[in-house]
């Protein structure tokens, strides 16, 4: 597993709410196509995880997703903030309740 972003060579950080994977305060996946990424907070670019850790880690950011209070969701992302501060970025289709049609 990689610490420092791919382009820009800073660090990652780390987080506690993903077991599986806790590098990356900011972590963007698509369960549907079975993606996952880390984006730097440095230069933004989202790095790509390695295809062997990305399930059970992708399987847990949905769980958690979808248990947060308050979240952001436009037609296709959505945004939750967890209690320790990681950012997760959801791709793919709103979930049934939350969607909203924009005037």
């Amino acid at each position: 597993m990689y610490a420092t972003c791919l382009f820009c060579h800073s660090r990652l950080g780390a987080n506690e709410a993903v077991e599986q994977f806790p590098i990356g305060r900011r972590l963007a996946f698509d369960a549907a196509k079975g993606r996952l990424w880390v984006v730097c907070g440095g230069c933004g670019r989202w790095n790509l995880s390695p295809l062997d850790e990305r399930w059970e880690a992708i399987e847990t950011c949905e769980k958690l997703f979808r248990a947060t209070r308050v979240r952001v969701t436009t037609a296709e992302i959505g945004l939750a903030r967890l209690p320790d501060g990681c950012e997760l970025v959801r791709i793919g289709t709103p979930l049934r309740p939350e969607f909203a049609p924009w005037p």
